[in-house]
């Protein structure tokens, strides 16, 4: 989504809250007629809105006498079946969370039950089934278990394990956590949501209110209340009971194609993730800002801050994986959790997951490189300008045309690389895969260029002429030698190694 089309959709958005809910379809139809999918973007951020217009906090702590009631609290010291409630651990706007005892088995449970005002909605009992179904499907230590589904008369509730400790969201509110206890703990939730997506369930509500840490240092993934398989799956139309289009989440932790309505899959808890890490590393959310509208705009557009600028103690390394789960497109994610999980493992193994900088002054020989390269390449215009002057006509423009073209690859691609390795260090290795075959091919056509327009005008211009011959060779001699040897010198590997990671 281009700018233009952000600004036409928040306008749209806003104005379509300033009307009457009754009135809104109207002025919608009127407003995007020629233009349907605008319509349906609008109609997505005015569902999530409604939804969840409180952001990072849930609804719960946003507004709490909208969900506080005697009812909940008169459970308190009751039997539910088997059930002895002992106290209240939790709630949102669909459920309740008791701590509980099971008296057949004497143990501690939590009991997940619908709110009383949604008690006989069939929609929220059906996706408290779904929840229970999803959790039940598998095993992980990484997950909560869960005991049973129970009816007993009119309240449903999903018997679970009952975890004690604290969600990563109090933990989050001490400051960045120390890289040591960051990894364990990114490894943890790695694993787990692995192990649901292996079985095709996409979490899609991953976030640090829904992950305890426990005492001894474990994590426990909770509430697949939003849970669903994905579409692959051979599934009854009774589990899938969400639909695209419709946005259903936490917009702070929500990917770009889950704020839009799109299709999701696992990937999209793997956006949802790297939100959360980079939580953990900093202490701030990546694109948090003071209101709702501002952050889905941030998560849509703005490029995440570097980490290692936000805590110097990152490693470069981590930086990269956040930076990977957090890209817009979900093409550019991981392709699944446990490549994820591989990369984090290496890391605090000790191993590097990318070139790595060596000493700053093979970095430093290596911007100077593209520096003087690339404002050399463009002093060489006036003396190709001395060539099209001496052939007027067709053959002087093609010796003058083409060699701007590729000084304009060539110079423009390696001040980028100058740039970023000076102020966005983190992306320097995926630019320098992305540029790279294209400066090679530009050097190439450079010297080319230089060394024909040398020999033809040696008999009436010969300075000129040794100087484009000379460059020519210089050029072809920096391309192919020291060029090379200067990346290999700052980052471990040539661009030549780079690219045939890429390929």
């Amino acid at each position: 989504m281009n700018p233009e089309r952000w600004q036409q959709l928040k306008r749209l958005f806003e104005e379509a809250l300033e009307k009457d809910v009754g009135a809104r379809a109207a002025f919608l139809d009127e407003a995007c007629r020629s233009d349907p999918n605008l319509r349906k973007e609008v109609q997505v951020l005015l569902d999530s809105y409604g939804e969840d217009s409180f952001l990072e906090k849930p609804a719960f702590e946003a507004a709490p006498d909208l969900f506080q009631s005697e009812t909940e609290d008169s459970l308190i010291g009751t039997r539910l079946g088997v059930y002895e409630i002992t106290r209240k651990i939790g709630h949102g706007g669909m459920g309740v969370v008791y701590l509980a005892r099971d008296n057949r088995l004497d143990r501690p449970v939590a009991l997940k039950m619908l709110a009383p005002r949604y008690t006989s909605n069939s929609h929220f009992r059906e996706r408290l089934k779904r929840e229970a179904r999803a959790a039940a499907k598998f095993s992980h230590p990484g997950i909560a278990t869960v005991y049973a589904l129970e009816e007993i008369g009119d309240a449903l509730c999903i018997v679970s394990e009952y975890v004690s400790g604290s969600t990563l969201l109090k933990l989050i509110e001490c400051g960045p956590v120390p890289a040591p206890q960051l990894l364990d703990i990114a490894i943890q939730i790695s694993k787990a949501l692995a192990a649901a997506h292996e079985q095709g369930i996409v979490h899609r509500d991953l976030k640090p209110e829904n992950v305890i840490w426990t005492e001894s240092g474990s994590v426990k993934i909770l509430d697949f209340g939003l849970a669903r398989f994905e579409p692959n799956r051979d599934l009854s139309p009774e589990v899938r009971i969400t639909r695209s289009g419709v946005f259903l989440g936490t917009p702070a932790y929500a990917s770009p194609e889950q704020l839009l309505g799109s299709e999701v899959d696992r990937r999209t808890d793997i956006f949802s993730f790297g939100v959360l890490l980079y939580e953990l590393a900093t202490g701030e959310h990546p694109f948090g800002v003071t209101d709702s509208m501002s952050t889905i705009a941030r998560i849509l557009e703005a490029e995440v801050p570097d980490l290692t600028q936000v805590n110097p103690k990152i490693s470069r390394g981590f930086d990269r994986i956040v930076h990977r789960c957090l890209k817009k497109k979900a093409a550019d994610r991981f392709e699944n959790a446990r490549d994820l999980q591989a990369e984090l493992e290496q890391l605090s193994a000790g191993h590097n997951i990318e070139p790595e900088v060596r000493a700053p002054s093979a970095l430093w020989w290596w911007q100077f490189h593209q520096a003087w390269v690339g404002s050399m390449y463009y002093g060489m215009l006036y003396p190709l300008w001395v060539v099209k002057k001496s052939f007027p006509g067709i053959e002087g423009s093609l010796y003058f045309f083409p060699a701007i073209i590729a000084v304009g690859v060539a110079a423009n691609l390696r001040f980028h690389l100058w740039f970023t390795s000076r102020f966005y260090v983190s992306e320097l290795p995926s630019q320098r895969r992305r540029v790279s075959r294209w400066i090679r091919l530009a050097d190439w056509i450079f010297v080319i260029i230089l060394a024909v327009s040398a020999i033809r005008i040696h008999t009436v211009h010969a300075v000129y002429a040794t100087l484009l011959m000379a460059v020519a060779i210089g050029g072809l001699v920096a391309s192919s030698l020291i060029e090379p040897t200067t990346a290999k010198a700052a980052f471990g590997s040539d661009d030549g190694e780079v690219n045939q990671g890429d390929g």
